[in-house]
């Protein structure tokens, strides 16, 4: 059951990741729209393509290799606390520093459950990986 778990969560977290490269790879000003971010020229596309793009296809990418065995599972759960950790640390700073979430749009908003619960579920896999002493 925990390894079911363990893999479920690898899996959807790589396809999230995945489809979050392709996306702003191929559509950077229709990626970034929603977002709030409006792009003026080659140097926007770039930063898309290359913050969200890159960094997301490599995250994607060590996921997979975990599910596959090709790195440990704790690999992938590392780097996806690491990245929900800190998207949900500066969700939660800017909650706090904006005044409360009204003037946010449905896609920030819905950023802030997708972080938080990316965060949780990762976790849990990675505690239950660790406590269970079946790493591979």
């Amino acid at each position: 059951m925990r390894l079911a778990f363990e893999r479920a969560i690898l899996l959807i977290t790589s396809l999230f990741f995945a489809w979050t490269s392709l996306t702003s790879l191929r559509f950077p000003r229709q990626f970034a729209q929603p977002l709030g971010f409006t792009i003026g020229g080659l140097d926007g596309l770039n930063e898309i393509r290359a913050q969200y793009g890159g960094f997301f296809l490599a995250a994607a990418l060590v996921n997979a290799m975990s599910l596959f065995g090709v790195l440990p599972r704790q690999a992938g759960f590392v780097v996806n606390g690491a990245i929900f950790g800190g998207l949900i640390a500066g969700r939660m700073a800017s909650l706090a520093i904006d005044g409360g979430i009204n003037g946010y749009g449905g896609a920030i908003r819905a950023l802030f459950f997708i972080d938080a619960v990316g965060f949780a579920l990762t976790m849990a896999a990675f505690f239950w990986e660790c406590v269970s002493g079946r790493a591979s």
